[in-house]
């Protein structure tokens, strides 16, 4: 099956691989850590064709579980292709592997799709590269076996928490799934990941990213969607991947019951052969936080529950580090952000009326805890209503407002007391005024 791959000569290997095995590193990227199982390589060889392309052969160790596919990482200049040989029991099948060019590290992926099942088995690769080739990692992917999901989507009573602001898939220029999704039959995990591959810094390279996980994750992987449900960039943009009601593809033989969320970034220092050395952002930071305190009080999961993706199976080091030793952190960010959530007021005065006394207007300043339909009445000394302000749908946050001290028919009042009232608060204490006439 590989003397077709593996026909340099003895001395040219015996070089060849003590060379390669002083360069390449067997780190494995986060993307792959996502989506298969690093397996041993065996040693590498290579030649010139006549056309003086660098030919790399190579082949996997025996593999005793069955797989849907498997994937090479090349670090590597100008790969022209790469050819698969597997065997389904019967024959050798000659595969093009699907390549796919990870963002900001330079290291290309190149994939197949098959079914493996009669075990044991191996599979042969060829690189055909202009420059340097070095393997990186042989990852393969196991068929994932889940508990099954339900057909319609289960009832979900929403929480008070809003949520973040989400940049949707139409935004990002999300492909449609492949397929029919399944319904998360409940909720019980949380998981934070990292890219690895990606680290976007604003939100065009944001969406660019996203779009290429899932290209990645479709064509490369051979899965319906993206595997995540939530991405978020390094200044605190939050993409939407899959719908967080359906079953994911981000831990594997973990996913059900399970909402996963990916930093871009790369966090792990020691994780591959280009940089990984970086630390989470205060702006990723608060957009985790927020998102996860949306996420746990809408579908009722405990802040406790949230894991880093390396937590399950330790078959991985994501999401890195820097990261994954900040988890206690977050979790205790997370239980405290939804603890002040509900200890806050809908309305709240965030500066006193000022000038007050006023001649011409008074300007006010609340503070919205969500997005509501703010009511704000004004009354005389003697409680008689003289005007009212009213804002539809006024955005969470600050909410500034002038009153300009006539009547409801736009006639000056006199000088006096007057008093406001904001609607929906109880907790306001009405808000004394005194207009005078020059």
């Amino acid at each position: 099956m590989y003397n077709f791959f593996l026909r340099s000569s003895i001395a040219h290997r015996a070089f060849f691989f003590l060379s390669i095995s002083l360069i390449i590193t067997q780190k494995i990227s986060a993307q792959l850590d996502d989506i298969g199982l690093s397996v041993d390589r065996n040693p590498v060889f290579s030649s010139r064709d006549s056309l003086n392309f660098l030919i790399v052969e190579g082949e996997s160790p025996l593999i005793n579980q069955a797989i849907e596919g498997a994937a090479i990482e090349i670090i590597g200049d100008n790969i022209e292709s790469v050819l698969f040989i597997v065997n389904d029991g019967n024959n050798d099948i000659t595969i093009n592997g699907n390549l796919f060019s990870q963002p900001n590290d330079g290291s290309v992926i190149a994939t197949f799709l098959k079914d493996l099942k009669s075990l044991p088995f191996s599979f042969s690769y060829r690189v055909v590269a202009v420059g340097s080739v070095n393997i990186n990692s042989i990852i393969i992917f196991p068929i994932e076996d889940e508990l099954p999901g339900l057909a319609k989507k289960m009832e979900i009573v929403s929480g008070a928490i809003p949520k973040p602001t989400i940049i949707s898939r139409e935004e990002w220029g999300a492909e449609d799934s492949k397929g029919a999704y399944s319904y998360h039959p409940y909720f019980d995990k949380l998981t934070l990941h990292h890219a690895a591959c990606c680290s976007a810094d604003d939100l065009e390279e944001g969406k660019n990213q996203v779009y290429w996980i899932q290209d990645f994750h479709q064509n490369g992987r051979g899965w319906n969607d993206i595997g995540y449900h939530f991405l978020v960039d390094r200044v605190g943009n939050i993409y939407q991947g899959r719908p967080e009601t359906v079953i994911g593809a981000h831990v594997g033989g973990a996913n059900t019951g399970n909402i996963g969320v990916c930093l871009l970034g790369c966090y792990h220092p020691p994780e591959t052969s280009y940089s990984c050395t970086q630390e989470i952002t205060p702006e990723s930071r608060e957009a985790i936080v927020r998102l996860f305190s949306w996420i746990s009080d809408t579908y009722g999961q405990n802040p406790s529950l949230l894991l880093g993706h390396r937590d399950y199976f330790g078959t991985t080091s994501c999401p890195g580090d820097n990261v994954w030793i900040e988890l206690p952190r977050y979790r205790a960010e997370i239980f405290d952000f939804i603890q002040d959530y509900f200890e806050i007021p809908p309305i709240s005065i965030f500066k006193d009326p000022y000038p007050n006394p006023f001649f011409n207007a008074v300007t006010f300043s609340f503070e919205l805890k969500d997005k509501m339909d703010f009511k704000m009445n004004i009354y005389d000394i003697l409680g008689r209503k003289v005007n009212m302000v009213e804002r539809v749908d006024a955005s969470s946050g600050r909410l500034e407002f002038v009153w300009d001290g006539k009547d409801l028919n736009g006639k000056k009042l006199g000088s006096g007391v007057y008093f406001a009232k904001p609607s929906p608060s109880e907790n306001v204490e009405p808000i004394k005024m005194i207009l005078l006439k020059k």
